[in-house]
Parts: C-alpha cells; sequence; structure tokens
C-alpha cells in the first residue's frame, strides 16, 4: 500500500499537486495527496493506519508549511442505494476548497 507521512511533506519546500479530503461520517476525514507522481493517503506513524482527521481545518493546519495546488473535498453519498432506483451510480460530490495557482 502507498502512503505519505506528514512530517515528510509539511515542509516549506515541498508542493503538492492535490490534496483530497475524504469525508466520512462521524465527523472523520482522511487525507490523501498526490505528490511526486504519487497518489496515496496519509498515515498515523503511531499506528500504521490512515490518519484519522476530526475537521478540514484540522487537515489545513497540518499541511500549514507546505504548498498545496489543489484541494478538493470529497464526499460519497449512502442515500443512492433506494428499492426500485436504478443501479448504482458515482455519486462522489468533489468540491474545491482552496490552493494556490497552477504549477510553475
Amino acid at each position: 500500500m502507498n502512503f505519505h507521512r506528514l512530517e515528510h511533506l509539511n515542509r516549506q519546500d515541498v508542493h503538492i499537486d492535490e490534496l483530497v479530503i475524504h469525508s466520512y461520517e462521524m465527523g472523520l476525514y482522511l487525507a490523501e495527496v498526490d505528490f511526486d507522481n504519487r497518489k496515496a493517503f496519509i498515515i498515523d506513524d503511531a499506528t500504521g493506519r490512515p490518519k484519522k482527521f476530526h475537521s478540514i481545518e484540522q487537515v489545513r493546519d497540518a499541511f500549514a508549511e507546505a504548498t498545496i495546488r489543489k484541494a478538493y473535498l470529497s464526499h460519497q453519498s449512502a442515500y443512492d442505494e433506494m428499492v426500485g432506483a436504478p443501479d448504482k451510480v458515482d455519486n462522489t460530490l468533489k468540491v474545491a476548497l482552496f490552493g494556490t495557482a497552477e504549477p510553475k
């Protein structure tokens, strides 16, 4: 499994192409980063599992030193499975949050 470590990315000389904050129930968020042509989740060094965040602001603060070109909030609705509805389709909502200009 590919992963990124927060301490390797949260530096002034790091330019992250894309940060996707995945929203899950109960106010949990996971951060997926596209850096150095490698897309992966941020790992928690203590547990070896994806790092959990409790707000978008907490994610933004965690990457305060890095330059983020594009950041999005991604959420999949659980309400697409209804009786009589057509087959499941991708209902992912992806909202732009913050970021800098396009890569140089």
